[in-house]
């Protein structure tokens, strides 16, 4: 475990003689701490509902609101009850020390104030803080590592070895000849295989894609790319798919458009959001794909004149928890990772993603990025 560093902690001192203050700033001040003083429970309420503050040394005997009170009231807020609290205090009678610890406190200094003894105390107190949020990191770690987990053997198991077995089922009917070459069943069958294949894939990509970005694997590859080229390759590669529903997939893109951004990711957005257009939309509908230039900013947006989305599952569109898995208009699959790339790629480019919906009118998705000089 990494050692502190003291000048990254804050150490704030409450205490209304202005000397002691003077004293103790000086003390860990050559310490390297950084340091904010007080002189009274209501000004250090402010300093600490305004700054980040790392550990309290907290004289008992204040007028108006005491130490022991204002330690009370501290423990009772939920942003502020874990920062630990030091009393600087001359009552040293064993009454008032279980009424310190009893309230909250983790340590007595006692006046006047021996440089060595304060820093000491003050050293193991920021020492225990540092290793109790390193502890709070790994275990945030560790629940991040295991709802990756989670999420894997839930697509394995249900969202890929569905359409796995669905196409093994077929492939073994055309091994077995069990329908005649040539015919419409069998040209359907064919064509189901195909599809199934598409979507299975494109389902493993994005799964592949969503667990390396979430344990850190996956790196941005910046380059120039326009506009023009990156969006005539998704309607390209998206091109059957609409086709299979008889939607009319388009596009327009400003002249001279260009971006910096990792072409793969950018791509895996686009092929995200318009796989979703096409999916929502019903057979003889339109997905429009336009780029254009808006002041600084880079506009990306994706039409189409399908379902809609109500104003309440539009909040649960990238979410992590409880996403989204509707069927499409022909009963089109999906494991709910797609829009939670697409969130994560967009911010990782500092750009930011918008939805605007209409219930049986239809859906545009609209992502805005930095223009780059």
């Amino acid at each position: 475990m990494s050692k502190p560093k003291k000048q990254d902690f804050s150490i704030l001192v409450v205490d209304d003689n202005k000397e002691n203050l003077k004293v103790v700033s000086n003390f860990l001040k050559t310490e390297g701490y950084q340091i904010a003083l007080s002189l009274d429970a209501d000004d250090a309420l402010n300093i600490l509902k305004e700054n980040k503050i790392d550990l309290i040394l907290l004289d008992v005997m204040m007028p108006g609101t005491d130490g022991f009170t204002f330690c009370r009231q501290l423990k009772k807020n939920d942003q502020l009850k874990d920062i630990p609290v030091v009393f600087l205090t001359a009552k040293t009678e064993t009454s008032d020390l279980v009424e310190g610890f009893g309230v909250g406190g983790v340590d007595y200094i006692t006046k006047p104030f021996q440089k060595e003894e304060l820093i000491a105390r003050v050293n193991n107190h920021v020492a225990l803080a540092h290793a109790k949020n390193q502890v709070i990191k790994q275990a945030e770690e560790i629940q991040k590592i295991n709802r990756t987990k989670d999420r894997l053997y839930s697509v394995i198991a249900h969202d890929i070895k569905s359409p796995f077995a669905n196409i093994s089922m077929l492939i073994s009917s055309l091994a077995e000849g069990y329908i005649d070459t040539g015919s419409e069943e069998y040209n359907e069958v064919l064509q189901n295989i195909n599809s199934s294949t598409q979507e299975t894939y494109t389902l493993l990509i994005n799964l592949l894609q969503w667990t390396r970005s979430q344990t850190g694997d996956l790196e941005l590859s910046i380059e120039e790319i326009t506009a023009e080229s990156l969006i005539s390759s998704v309607v390209r590669f998206m091109g059957q798919q609409a086709a299979k529903k008889q939607i009319d997939l388009s596009y327009s893109v400003s002249e001279g458009l260009t971006m910096k951004a990792d072409q793969n990711m950018m791509k895996s957005v686009l092929q995200n959001i318009t796989g979703n257009a096409i999916k929502f939309t019903k057979p003889g509908g339109k997905v429009f794909l336009n780029a254009f230039q808006k002041q600084d900013r880079l506009i990306i947006e994706v039409k189409d004149n399908g379902l809609g989305i109500s104003k309440e599952n539009i909040k649960k569109l990238f979410v992590d928890k409880g996403q989204l898995t509707t069927r499409g208009t022909n009963d089109e699959k999906g494991s709910g990772l797609g829009l939670l790339l697409v969130k994560e790629f967009v911010q990782r480019h500092n750009g930011n993603i918008n939805v605007e919906s209409t219930e049986g009118e239809g859906t545009t998705f609209t992502l805005c990025f930095p223009v780059q000089e």
